[in-house]
């Protein structure tokens, strides 16, 4: 999968169309500020990238859609992603059309889709196959499959990532990314078997049918018991509960014979049980509850009733007692004082005395209440007399009732009796039931056994297969393929110690120089040195990707690879020196041994006056040329 061009589809409604050459190299000369290291973003976010990192100005204010056209086993495909809104990093909004060798002058006529369904798509077309990562039992992160977006590790070098000495791949320094790139690269070296998912699910679905077919022969051997002993045994109980008559002949010592008797029980048939009254008992029991409810609500109204004449009869004692006091005063009817003097020694008294007249009205108030009180406890009595006669009505009927259901119990003593019998039947019919039909399975228990022994012989194969050690001798295998290629190359570029091996450190995701003691890429010195790291490791990787038929983009873009021996931001056109030419040559030459199988993109500063190059250069940005037109502003 290559790119055959970058366009921008302007909200102005014009179109810019970047081509490039496939199986070959491309390079775009300018100087800075021209859009040069956009073209990386743009092929990032065009693949499924889940971020536009297109720095806000001029190209983001102007260019609605992005656009990619691909070409892949000779058919082209053109995928688009929208602009995100001012303020957003992304976008959902994505579409694609197939078989376009004409770029379209708008979008219309594209396929709309979301940017999860892009990346199935793009992985999909690339060869991509199921497949997945499960991490150690030990560690908590998540199964990982491996699809485009992670093929573009190594398809992509931004400014910032072509010379570093700290990591060597695409986005590998940011959070967990170098974990992934740990976890899926084995898939694209081929180092785990192509088929290995499939080969999982096989031996995840002959575990589940190996445990079901060994599981159901421990049953039946477990039901056999000790064969015709455990027979005998049920047997025995049949007769004692009166299945199979006592007089029965059966020879203990004879399979046929045995099993003919059992399947005689087998055949037994309840006794029909009527227990006449049943319905009757459920009804009287329905009445007795109600009753006895009945009951309990009249005992609450009584004691009520008792609790309140009890105070009536108080109260009306009370108020007895203080009316006999007041009339035992009655002389002072025919006295007349003056209320404010004491009638003994008519003292003047500061709270004034009640008058004779409050006094009387006070004896005939009382008398009233009195009379009330002596109304109503009749009443009262009578009332109570009547809720007790009705309770022990009540009484009588739930007694009445009772004797009903022990009488109808008594009756169906004998149905009872015979249910519980038909109950003990039913287990030994059930259990000689099991027993039968545990010896119908054993007579194809060889079938299964042959069977398990098949299936475990699979598992044992597929074990091999998916074998660490063995994995692990593929990995050592492939790695020093890479290896030998990254050795001889660091010799052809003068890398510092390419005398001594140079290899590629997988675990640490690193390049390693076996001197007397493994030195890393972070400790080889100079900007060249890790510029170099970073091709020959990426070329290796590709060399290998394409002589295996392993499903990476043939593509590989370079942002500014001449800035280790040159300031990024000069806008002197003739950057040239023996270093940087160095450096393209051994890009060419790369290219021709992989051609047409491998395209590479560069951007740079670099505009170096020799043929191949100028050859390979598809724009220049130096007078005033930029990625995106000044007149669409």
């Amino acid at each position: 999968m290559q790119i055959s061009a970058i366009i921008l589809y302007g909200t102005n409604g014009k179109r810019r169309i970047l081509p490039f050459n496939i199986g070959s190299v491309n390079i775009i000369t300018g100087k800075s500020k021209t859009g040069k290291s956009v073209i990386g973003d743009i092929i990032d976010y065009c693949f499924g990238g889940s971020s536009c990192n297109i720095a806000e100005g001029f190209v983001r204010e102007h260019v609605a859609w992005y656009a990619l056209q691909l070409v892949h086993n000779d058919e082209y495909l053109l995928i688009a992603r929208e602009n995100p809104p001012h303020g957003q990093a992304s976008t959902n909004s994505c579409c694609y059309l197939m078989g376009a060798k004409n770029i379209p002058n708008d979008l219309t006529g594209a396929t709309p889709i979301d940017n999860s369904g892009l990346e199935k798509m793009l992985s999909s077309k690339l060869g991509i196959s199921e497949n997945i990562f499960n991490p150690p039992e030990n560690q908590s992160r998540l199964p990982l499959s491996a699809n485009i977006r992670h093929s573009l590790y190594y398809c992509l070098q931004n400014q910032d990532e072509i010379a570093s000495q700290k990591f060597l791949f695409h986005r590998q320094a940011e959070p967990f990314m170098a974990q992934a790139i740990k976890d899926t690269l084995p898939y694209f070296l081929g180092i785990v078997s192509e088929n290995a998912l499939v080969l999982e699910s096989e031996r995840t679905l002959l575990k589940r049918e190996s445990t079901v077919l060994r599981k159901s022969i421990d049953e039946v051997e477990q039901l056999k018991g000790n064969g015709l002993d455990r027979a005998t045994a049920l047997l025995s109980e049949a007769k004692e509960i009166g299945i199979l008559p006592e007089d029965i002949q059966i020879d203990l010592s004879d399979y046929e014979s045995v099993r003919n008797a059992m399947s005689i029980v087998c055949n037994w048939e309840p006794n029909d049980i009527s227990t006449t009254g049943m319905d009757r008992i459920s009804l009287l029991q329905s009445q007795l509850s109600r009753t006895q409810n009945e009951i309990d609500q009249i005992g609450i109204d009584v004691r009520n009733t008792e609790e309140f004449l009890g105070q009536v009869r108080d109260y009306s004692t009370e108020v007895e007692h203080q009316k006999s006091r007041l009339e035992s005063i009655g002389l002072f009817e025919q006295i007349d004082f003056d209320p404010t003097h004491c009638p003994l020694c008519s003292k003047t008294i500061d709270s004034p005395l009640p008058g004779a007249q409050d006094i009387r009205d006070s004896i005939t108030s009382l008398s009233h209440r009195l009379e009330s009180v002596s109304h109503d406890r009749p009443a009262l009595r009578k009332h109570l007399d009547q809720l007790k006669n009705k309770r022990q009505d009540l009484i009588n009927q739930s007694q009445a009732l009772q004797v009903q259901i022990n009488a109808i119990y008594d009756e169906n003593k004998e149905a009872l009796r015979l249910k519980d019998l038909n109950v003990r039947r039913g287990r030994v019919v059930g259990r000689i039931s099991l027993w039968l039909e545990s010896v119908v399975i054993s007579d194809n228990m060889a079938d299964r056994r042959a069977r398990l022994a098949e299936i475990e012989s699979r598992i044992s194969e597929i074990n091999s297969i998916l074998d660490i050690n063995e994995i692990e001798e593929r990995k050592q295998s492939i790695i020093n393929r890479i290896s030998t290629l990254m050795y001889q190359w660091a010799k052809n570029l003068d890398l510092e110690h390419s005398e001594f091996p140079y290899r590629f450190d997988l675990t640490k995701l690193t390049v390693m120089v076996d001197r007397d003691r493994p030195v890393p890429l972070q400790q080889l010195g100079s900007g060249s040195n890790w510029l170099g790291c970073h091709l020959i490791t990426l070329f290796a990787l590709h060399t290998f990707f394409i002589q295996n038929n392993r499903p990476v983009p043939g593509f590989l873009f370079l942002d500014q690879p001449s800035q280790v021996y040159f300031p990024p931001e000069t806008d002197d056109q003739n950057v040239d020196s023996q270093e940087v030419r160095k450096i393209y040559d051994f890009v060419f030459e790369r290219i021709k041994e992989l051609a047409p199988n491998m395209q590479i993109i560069i951007v740079d500063h670099a505009d170096i006056n020799e043929k191949r190059f100028q050859d390979s250069v598809v724009e220049k940005w130096w007078d005033g040329t930029k990625l995106v037109p000044l007149d669409w502003a």
